[in-house]
């Protein structure tokens, strides 16, 4: 799904050329060496501000536990001979993911915990869409049931304007989609296994995502983490948000109440009685709730509704139409929303800010962090102490 990060500039992010063209074979950038800081977007030499109106009281882990968290998809250029991955030491790129998702969602953790974020060659927009595409089309062409249909469903699929240069027929292309998944998927493994060897140090690990990047987390997991024993030890939390993940993983469960431990927590936010997985294709999707953490699929309170995390008016027109950084956030706005999980998905069931139904669509991909930033904290916070007995 498409990573917008903020709903006012959805015209500005979905806009085609209609001169674009695809090369299939463009190489790669230069590849991460992970010993040096300087290709991490944050460490513990790099800490994320907190919103600038936000009082800090919480607990400190710091040297109990780190945070690894992989950023969502920012780059949408692999188009006219450019790289379908992106160059992690162009500083747009390296402005992008500072703005876009540092500030908004790897900021929950900061403070609490140490965050490593590693930059990484990640696959563009389209081109990880046509990716999970193939790989869905792929499995239904091999299902007993669903192949009968697959025509309808390849149909349906690629009548999506970001997927109107591509074919699921073209096997050389989707070859190198593929290929460019990969790379950004080595990329994120490279440098977890750099920050154990050269950083961890014994503490505890959270592993955090959001769209693409919760994809390369869900791999990380069931590759890496689970199947070494003393890595798995270290896993205390996964927050594997914004794509539908599955409850598969080999001893590593959802988490049901608001002080599970050593389980995940999943969900993508839409709209009221939206729900992208009420089908033969999709199948025991996680949807945590992240106002309630239970899993008893009750709507939750609106008095239990912390806070968003959003910019303001004037932020938001200093980003889009002057190409400005915007800068610390304000966290505002408690008390006026509420959601309830069904069969997969988050779905809002009452927002009351005017400046965000404005925009109300039946997908919150982009703000599945801002909308319930203060929540994840505060219960972070409180999965932790109960934890470590503090």
């Amino acid at each position: 799904m498409r990573s917008y990060y903020f709903l006012f500039v959805v015209l500005l992010l979905l806009s085609c050329n209609a001169s674009r063209y695809l090369v299939s074979e463009t190489g790669f950038p230069k590849a991460p060496d992970y010993k040096y800081m300087k290709n991490w977007a944050a460490s513990p030499k790099k800490e994320i501000p907190l919103p600038f109106n936000y009082i800090d009281s919480l607990k400190d882990f710091k040297s109990k536990v780190d945070v690894f968290y992989v950023y969502p998809t920012v780059y949408y250029s692999g188009y006219n001979g450019n790289f379908w991955n992106s160059n992690p030491e162009d500083q747009n790129h390296i402005n992008r993911v500072n703005t876009l998702t540092l500030h908004n969602q790897a900021s929950i953790f900061s403070g609490v915990t140490n965050v490593y974020a590693p930059f990484y060659r990640q696959i563009f927009y389209d081109g990880i869409y046509y990716h999970i595409s193939n790989e869905i089309l792929t499995k239904i062409a091999l299902d007993p049931k669903l192949k009968k249909d697959f025509r309808s469903y390849r149909d349906e699929i690629f009548s999506s304007k970001s997927l109107e240069l591509f074919t699921y027929e073209n096997n050389k292309l989707r070859s190198y989609a593929k290929e460019s998944y990969d790379l950004a998927y080595n990329d994120v493994k490279r440098a977890f296994l750099k920050y154990l060897e050269n950083e961890n140090k014994g503490k505890k690990i959270i592993i955090a995502g959001h769209s693409q990047g919760t994809l390369h987390a869900v791999r990380l997991i069931k590759d890496v983490i689970l199947p070494d024993e003393k890595i798995k030890d270290k896993l205390l939390l996964a927050y594997l948000v914004g794509m539908p993940v599955k409850d598969d993983f080999r001893g590593f469960l959802p988490c049901n109440t608001p002080e599970d431990i050593n389980c995940f927590m999943s969900w993508t936010t839409h709209g009221e009685n939206i729900n992208p997985f009420d089908n033969e294709v999709y199948s025991n999707i996680v949807a945590t709730n992240p106002i309630t953490f239970s899993s008893d699929l009750k709507t939750s309170n609106i008095s239990n509704h912390k806070g968003v995390l959003m910019p303001n008016f004037f932020q938001m027109f200093k980003y889009q139409a002057l190409k400005l950084p915007i800068g610390k956030v304000k966290l505002k706005k408690e008390n006026k929303i509420r959601v309830q999980s069904e069969n997969g998905a988050l779905q809002v069931k009452e927002l009351n800010i005017p400046l965000i139904k404005i925009f109300e669509k039946e997908d919150f991909h982009a703000i599945d962090y801002n909308l319930f930033w203060l929540n994840i904290r505060e219960n972070l916070n409180y999965r932790l102490s109960k934890y470590f007995n503090e």
